[in-house]
């Protein structure tokens, strides 16, 4: 096999593999959510208020899930300590390190009401089924949180 070959097998081998993956699952939520309480709620991952993330996967196996939004937390003038949390469910169960009870997503800056408003990210690898699969994302407020923001969400799952 020549080096000409060779460069040319490498490179189809890579352009396979890239074919093979992809995004398999995404919602996108312009606007702003907005709960005026620190209690836990379900976010909508979509325009219309949609909660669940539903998708098929041929085969199961790790995914990565991804899910940005602009983020604010209410508080006390002078608190900082305030958060909110976010806990990522598929297929029902919370994904790690979600399930912590006081992992912020964001927090405050110690301005009254929402103000320090952030890009926020999390990245994680999740365990998808053969089938059907969802996806559910509660919030969260911790130590005074007054109100929860979200904005301007994405939520990506991909190999």
């Amino acid at each position: 096999m020549t080096l000409r070959h060779a460069t040319l097998a490498l490179l189809l081998a890579g352009t396979a593999a890239a074919a093979h993956a992809g995004v398999k699952a995404s919602a996108i939520r312009p606007g702003n959510f907005v709960a005026l309480s620190p209690n836990e709620v379900l976010v909508p991952l979509n325009s219309a208020g949609a909660t669940t993330l539903s998708f098929s996967l041929p085969s199961a196996g790790k995914k990565i899930l991804t899910y940005s939004a602009e983020c604010a937390v209410d508080a006390l003038t002078g608190e900082t300590g305030a958060w909110l949390q976010l806990d990522i469910y598929v297929n029902g169960v919370v994904v790690a390190p979600t399930s912590d009870t006081t992992d912020p997503f964001c927090s405050a800056n110690g301005t009254a009401g929402f103000d320090g408003y952030v890009r926020a990210s999390i990245t994680v690898p999740v365990q998808g089924k053969s089938g059907g699969n969802t996806v559910q994302i509660k919030a969260k407020g911790g130590s005074n949180a007054r109100g929860l923001w979200l904005g301007d969400a994405a939520l990506v799952v991909y190999d």
